[in-house]
């Protein structure tokens, strides 16, 4: 009898202590996104912004691309990996919109005269760059279509 009861506790303990570890890292997926877009937005900012007479960091623009931008690249696909059989909102809707920033401010950015250096000098990197925001959007959609069709 005292078997039974051993059993079932033995079960009931395990089943919570996998639940508890699919909430953290779906918290944690979430913590990383939310990171990794706020990242991603002041990078863009003080690229925007470096331009005329202020500035809002003390960086050069390759600085800024190699302390907040790579950080925020590499948070992306760590928050797509930690939360890739659980369903987050929250995460897929930063994949997309940090994917659309980092693509789409790479394609302006030059128009607006700003950071030329990486659209002139180092051109493949800027493409890499390019691709990697449509592959962070692509990862956000692909989260997004999982979910609509009830695919995991």
């Amino acid at each position: 009898m005292y078997n039974g009861y051993k059993k079932i506790w033995t079960r009931y303990f395990s089943m919570s202590i996998t639940q508890t570890r699919n909430t953290n890292r779906k918290r944690i997926s979430e913590v990383l996104a939310v990171l990794a877009l706020t990242l991603l937005v002041i990078d863009t900012l003080h690229t925007l912004i470096s331009n005329s007479t202020y500035a809002l960091l003390p960086l050069t623009d390759q600085q800024s691309g190699i302390y907040l931008g790579l950080p925020s690249v590499i948070m992306f696909f760590l928050s797509f990996g930690f939360a890739y059989r659980h369903q987050t909102m929250l995460t897929t809707s930063l994949l997309i919109a940090g994917g659309s920033l980092l693509a789409v401010s790479k394609i302006v950015e030059p128009i607006l005269g700003s950071n030329l250096y990486l659209a002139l000098a180092l051109p493949y990197l800027y493409y890499a760059l390019i691709i990697v925001g449509f592959l962070i959007l692509g990862l956000g959609l692909s989260r997004l279509i999982r979910k609509y069709y009830d695919v995991i």
